[in-house]
């Protein structure tokens, strides 16, 4: 895999950190579109087994009150 199989590539940068070059392979965030989306996917799953404060709180932080709307698509 090469940096422009990488989710975050766009035009020779990433659009996730704040560098001048994409860092290739020995990057921490590479991945594809692929393997981001069953990040996600693992990532909402975790969450639904976390305490109700705890959901909501993620739920309204990062999900814009959307959460229940995600899990239910996975």
């Amino acid at each position: 895999m090469n940096e422009k199989e990488c989710f975050a590539y766009k035009n020779g940068k990433c659009k996730i950190l704040r560098i001048n070059k994409c860092e290739g392979l020995g990057c921490g965030f590479h991945k594809t579109s692929e393997q981001l989306e069953t990040d996600r996917q693992q990532a909402l799953m975790c969450i639904q087994f976390l305490d109700e404060a705890t959901r909501r709180d993620i739920n309204e932080t990062y999900y814009s009150g959307k959460l229940n709307e995600l899990v239910e698509q996975v």
